[in-house]
């Protein structure tokens, strides 16, 4: 079990067991499916066979199996397969405004998680894998190669970086990398076709930032993973607060009023951030910090509409 603070590389090497549990990863079609859903980089049906099973009201008529039909006299259809994998790109953010929780874990821990979840997903999948970890200092990037050959280089920049952030926070370091200079930079790192996830609090999404994920949408599926502390939603109905922030200390005396008045602020920002993404066509999962990474991954998202 990861530390609150921060990653270590025992923790990302035990979610190996734990992807396996995610039900309909990124890379492939859900079962009973119908066929054609992802994109194939050949010409021609691209498609192995799978499996049968009974005729449902709604099935493509194409997909009728005759002989088995005739066989068990009651129409069956056949489930096919992609014949390739789909590559898959995460793009992290371990920057120091990710460093910050009031429960169970840093956001940057939470976000490392998902990656650590993603990646093991990918290599159990046989995908293509690919990341790109953005830091204060530094952007390290890894081309979608066969996931053995990228899995381990992946897991120990996610570490290394991530265990700079105590450091960073006690001197007050500013990030001098942004988001939009990130998806810049992975632009010629996609192939045509993959699947892009991004786990940041997208604290810096701007126009530049939309223009460039509007480039990335027409090429690839793009799901954004919005990790947040839900603070807002626990404020205390009155006391004291204390705040610390770039070296400013304060105290902030709560009320009923004030605290509603700061839950409405932040969960209009939160809906401002995702209505942005959801415009250029990313799909937004919302993750929060306080609560088992696991189990958000796997449960049904309302914003998104999608499992992942």
């Amino acid at each position: 079990m990861a530390t609150p603070l921060t990653l270590e590389l025992a923790d990302l090497l035990a979610l190996a067991a734990d992807a396996q549990r995610l039900d309909n990863p990124p890379g492939q079609i859900p079962p009973g499916a119908l066929t054609g859903e992802r994109v194939s980089r050949q010409q021609g049906r691209g498609l192995n066979f799978d499996s049968l099973r009974r005729y449902q009201p709604g099935d493509d008529v194409r997909l009728i199996d005759w002989k088995a039909t005739a066989r068990l006299r009651s129409p069956w259809i056949r489930l096919y397969n992609e014949e390739r994998e789909r590559p898959v790109f995460i793009l992290l953010d371990q920057r120091l405004d990710m460093y910050f929780a009031t429960s169970l874990q840093m956001k940057s821990v939470a976000a490392g998680n998902i990656a650590g979840l993603l990646a093991w997903r990918s290599w159990h999948d046989g995908d293509r894998l690919g990341c790109a970890i953005l830091g204060d200092d530094e952007l390290a990037l890894h081309p979608c190669r066969a996931p053995k050959r990228n899995l381990m280089p992946i897991l120990n920049d996610i570490q290394r970086i991530n265990s700079t952030l105590p450091e960073h926070y006690a001197q007050n370091h500013s990030s001098s990398v942004s988001l939009s200079q990130a998806l810049q930079r992975i632009v010629a790192l996609l192939p045509s076709g993959s699947w892009l996830g991004i786990i940041s609090d997208f604290h810096d999404l701007d126009a530049r930032c939309d223009a460039v994920l509007a480039h990335l949408r027409r090429r690839c599926e793009i799901t954004a993973f919005v990790t947040l502390d839900d603070l807002h939603r626990r404020l205390p109905a009155r006391g004291q607060l204390g705040a610390y922030y770039h070296d400013v200390n304060t105290t902030i005396s709560l009320s009923t009023q004030l605290g509603e008045r700061i839950n409405h602020s932040v969960t209009e920002r939160l809906a401002q951030q995702q209505r942005r993404l959801q415009r250029v066509g990313v799909k937004v999962k919302t993750i929060v910090t306080g609560q088992a990474v696991l189990t958000q991954l796997q449960q049904e998202d309302v914003h998104a509409g999608k499992r992942i």
